[in-house]
């Protein structure tokens, strides 16, 4: 019998996750899936159980926004066991993005049933540590790590309780502009070292951010790469013209706007102006400075296939 992990987190969603978790194990448990609760009392209690549970489940399900995908990210990667994704929150960046069905349980467990029979997707992910104090255990960053403006708005609207999606991100953004500065720093892409003041700096394995925001509509999960996407110097009036870009990818043609593909990224204080703390999947993760390298396949997702597509060309530095 298929044995598999569950952690849920009743207060995604304005509490609708619990229910659905509920829903999620009754459901699996109809279709001969044996499940264990491993829900905690915080995240890092739920990702500790989560992490001690590995050698006993066959797979492990988070119920939950983009907070718990990023949870169990960080308890499965590299590990082999296979992660499934309920989206039950606001923003669900990494199940949209990969074809899970939002606000639809029965949808998104047939899914996983279907994924545990037939195998699971593979996806690379972003393996990041600080060059200062090392962990053992990397921290993990399925679709985008924000270490510039988008980081600073990030932790300030993660303060918000309302609204939700992107929209709780444009009001961070106001927010965070009537003290915006542009940060200073040393930026080392496979090698090549770059010292410069920039608005934004984001390492992107997945295509969007921020509840839909497409700060990178171009990447691909299982390429072998992210793109860095690096806004240069913007004063304040720029930046809210060049943000409602965000929303259809288009900010990539502004001149102060680069794309770079990469597989390792070390990105260090200039020295005037440091950037905030980086984030992951809208989660805190360290200051910098701090080494971001792709992992090719390293989270099996059971999500379905993606549809065959030419692949694009590398972009310019």
């Amino acid at each position: 019998m298929t044995t598999v992990g569950v952690v849920i987190n009743p207060t995604a969603g304005n509490g609708r996750a619990q229910a659905r978790g509920l829903e999620v194990m009754a459901t699996l448990s109809a279709n001969g899936v044996r499940t264990v609760d491993l829900s905690g009392q915080d995240a890092e209690h739920a990702l500790a159980r989560a992490r001690a549970a590995l050698d006993t489940v066959d797979a492990l399900v988070v119920v939950g926004g983009d907070g718990m995908a990023h949870l169990g990210v960080n308890a499965i990667a590299g590990t082999g066991v296979a992660l499934g994704l309920v989206p039950a929150g606001s923003g669900n960046d990494l199940a949209r993005a990969l074809g899970v069905p939002v606000g639809d349980v029965p949808g998104a467990v047939r899914m996983i049933l279907q994924a545990v029979a037939e195998g699971p997707r593979y996806i690379d992910a972003i393996a990041t540590n600080s060059t200062v104090a090392p962990a053992r255990v990397p921290r993990w960053t399925a679709c985008v790590l924000s270490a510039g403006l988008d980081a600073a708005v990030n932790a300030r609207a993660n303060t918000y309780r309302w609204p939700g999606g992107a929209a709780r991100y444009l009001r961070g953004v106001v927010a965070e502009l009537a003290t915006f500065t542009p940060y200073h720093y040393r930026i080392t892409i496979d090698g090549q070292v770059r010292t410069q003041f920039a608005t934004l700096v984001a390492l992107a394995n997945g295509p969007t951010f921020g509840g839909g925001l497409k700060i990178a509509p171009n990447a691909e999960f299982d390429d072998g790469l992210m793109e860095v996407v690096i806004a240069d110097t913007l004063n304040r009036r720029q930046i809210l013209r060049i943000f409602p870009r965000l929303y259809n990818g288009t900010h990539l043609s502004h001149p102060a706007v680069h794309v770079v593909r990469a597989r390792e990224v070390t990105l260090e204080p200039g020295g005037e102006v440091p950037p905030p703390r980086a984030f992951g999947d809208g989660e805190d993760l360290f200051a910098l400075p701090l080494t971001a390298k792709v992992l090719p396949r390293a989270v099996p997702l059971l999500a379905p296939s993606p549809e065959s597509s030419p692949r694009r060309p590398a972009h310019r530095r």
